[in-house]
């Protein structure tokens, strides 16, 4: 199972599933300014372009998660007091899934974050944010030896929910849904 795989898995999918991960935008995120609320988007929208939810807090929140989980991944470390800027993005309830599947999956070397492309946002409540996602989960790995990718391309959607706690937007879940999506709908940042 690739880091992804398990990244995207959360709290509420099944961990076997090689769905699941993180991957952030073509440029990289930048923390919100406190205070800052995510943009409110119609319930269905079409597959945006990299800079459409360009300053949304609740998607600078999973940008940052998926780079800040590719660099710890990169380090090979899992172990929470050592991983603080990764930490620092999650919930208490997204760091009971979050750090174990970190764990579980360090090993290969990733170029960048996962690559990853937001469809759709929704403000469920002033505090909570739901967010269509795209991203590559699998085929982004490399090996450290060879630099080859350790499995197929593949893409697949997932649900991030994002909370505001305090004046921060932290990832409190990513779950793999099921749907499909393609390499046109995500952004790849790489190191």
């Amino acid at each position: 199972m690739t880091l992804l795989a398990a990244a995207v898995a959360g709290c509420s999918a099944d961990t076997s599933d090689p769905t699941g991960g993180m991957a952030p935008p073509a440029a990289a995120p930048v923390a919100a300014a406190p205070g800052t609320t995510p943009e409110q988007t119609p319930e269905q929208t079409p597959a945006a372009t990299a800079g459409e939810f360009d300053g949304d807090a609740a998607v600078t929140a999973v940008r940052t998660y998926l780079r800040e989980q590719a660099l710890a991944v990169n380090a090979g470390v899992a172990d929470p007091a050592q991983v603080p800027d990764f930490t620092a993005t999650l919930t208490p309830a997204g760091q009971r899934w979050a750090l174990p599947l970190l764990a579980a999956n360090l090993g290969d070397r990733m170029p960048g974050p996962y690559p990853s492309g937001v469809l759709a946002s929704r403000r469920i409540e002033d505090d909570r944010v739901e967010l269509d996602l795209c991203l590559q989960d699998r085929g982004w790995q490399v090996d450290r030896t060879t630099g080859r990718p350790v499995n197929a391309a593949h893409f697949g959607t997932a649900r991030a929910v994002v909370l505001r706690v305090g004046d921060r937007w932290l990832v409190d879940d990513v779950a793999a849904d099921g749907g499909g999506c393609s390499a046109a709908d995500v952004v790849e940042e790489r190191f």
